[in-house]
């Protein structure tokens, strides 16, 4: 009965990892199906200012975008890291001209000691921008986690509808990452350095779901090795050894 249970729990176990395993497939064929609408998107010609709000807004699609910054309801991601140095990152509304309508601008990175506050850094570019860069999706999760750190606010990440809550004109469900040759120059220089920092896009990538599907698949393999040695051939092989020692005495 105790070998029937615990190979029960054998089975049930091995089953729960190729299950995970088959999973993990196919996050990676859906994935791959996002990345190639992804690299479609940026073989498209870019969108010019004045179509900033056309259907052809697709996610990954390179765009130039001009307007205005709206400072007073920019939004600070606490907890980034860039070359090495904490940092926050800093994403203002672009208010379009001819509509009511913003765009999220990911200008870059401030260097923060604490990644979280960047004391009296100035990253401000004031005036009529012009800003290139791709665009990409907005998460929508629901709660961006901001916080309320020395007077500012502070948001662990991007948030459609908790940001969209915040800000008294509608904003795009995209936003735009800015090229280091946006906006027409640098935004401030300090002690030689620019602020921000232009972020990078994230590349396009398969990310680990093969690699997990594998290691998933592999313990299946191990638990059901597990179970054949020690569980089915055990009781088998622990017989023969005694049969043997009784031959060996009775010589």
């Amino acid at each position: 009965m105790r070998r029937v249970v615990l190979l029960s729990l054998v089975v049930l176990i091995a089953a729960a990892c190729i299950a995970l395993g088959f999973w993990q497939l196919r996050r990676l064929r859906d994935r791959r199906a996002l990345n190639a609408e992804a690299i479609a998107a940026q073989a498209l010609p870019p969108l010019r200012p004045d179509s900033a709000l056309s259907p052809g807004l697709l996610p990954h699609r390179r765009a130039t975008v001009t307007g205005e910054l709206d400072p007073a309801h920019e939004f600070v991601l606490r907890n980034r890291l860039v070359r090495g140095v904490p940092a926050v990152l800093i994403v203002t509304p672009l208010r379009l001209p001819g509509t009511d309508t913003a765009l999220l601008i990911n200008r870059g990175y401030v260097p923060a000691a604490d990644a979280v506050n960047p004391g009296n850094a100035e990253w401000g570019e004031p005036g009529r921008r012009v800003y290139t860069g791709t665009l990409l999706p907005m998460p929508d999760r629901g709660d961006g986690a901001p916080i309320a750190r020395n007077g500012r606010e502070n948001w662990k990440s991007l948030d459609l509808s908790a940001m969209r809550a915040r800000l008294p004109y509608p904003i795009v469900a995209l936003y735009l990452v800015a090229e280091a040759d946006s906006s027409q120059g640098a935004a401030h220089t300090l002690e030689g350095r620019v602020y921000p920092f232009r972020a990078e896009v994230p590349p396009i990538d398969e990310g680990p779901h093969l690699s997990y599907a594998i290691q998933w698949f592999g313990i299946a393999t191990a638990v059901l090795a597990f179970g054949v040695v020690f569980i089915l051939r055990g009781p088998a092989a622990g017989r023969s050894r005694t049969q043997a020692s009784t031959i060996d005495g009775a010589r």
